[in-house]
This record gives C-alpha cells, structure tokens and sequence, in this order.
C-alpha cells in the first residue's frame, strides 16, 4: 500500500502576526491570558491535524482577485486558515488566520 505524503506546515510573517494578534486580543478582552493559550494550542493542532495530509479537501478562496492562485480555506470553530499548497515541494503555507465575518479579501490585500 502507498504511503500517504505528509506535508509541512509553514508559517509566513503575516500568519504568525495575525495569531499572536487575536491571541492577546483574547487575553485582554477576556482577561484570561490561559483563555488565549488554549485558542493558541488548538488552532495549532487542528492545523496541522487537517492540512499536513490531503491539504486539497478544502475549498479554493474563489474570491476575485485571488482566484486562480491557489489560495485555499479552511474553517475551524470561529477561525478562518488562508493557506496556499506548494505541491512538489509537499509545503502548506499558512498565509492568513482570520476571525469568521472578517472580510478576508481585505486582510489578503494588506499582505500583498
């Protein structure tokens, strides 16, 4: 039987900015810094959990001006993973975490 690739998950610049972001978003608003630490750890989990296999399952952002560059989204619990597949070189890069109703073509623009 074939083994099943595995892909890396890297991080750029503007996706870790954006975690730690809401990350001490919640701390604050909540003042619950272990509040915060627990979102950290899941988000992680669960991205790496869903996209270091079968990255392709998720849908492609078909939003004008990102259609056709492989940008792709993934949703878990109120969070948004922009992410884009480099195929041969089996690497998921993490463009953008964003809150759920975030207008998200904005936030991709911004890192542009």
């Amino acid at each position: 039987m074939a083994q099943i690739p595995q892909y890396k998950i890297v991080y750029t610049e503007s996706a870790i900015q954006d975690i730690e972001e809401k990350a001490d978003y919640i701390a604050a608003q909540f003042h619950d810094p272990n509040l915060a630490e627990e979102w950290y750890f899941r988000l992680k989990f669960e991205i790496q959990k869903q996209l270091t296999t079968f990255p392709f399952k998720y849908q492609p952002y078909n939003v004008e001006l990102w259609e056709g560059r492989g940008v792709r989204q993934y949703v878990t619990r109120n969070d948004v993973v922009l992410y884009s597949v480099d195929e041969d070189g089996r690497q998921v890069f993490i463009r953008a975490v964003c809150t759920k109703g975030q207008d998200l073509t904005a936030h991709l623009a911004e890192q542009e």
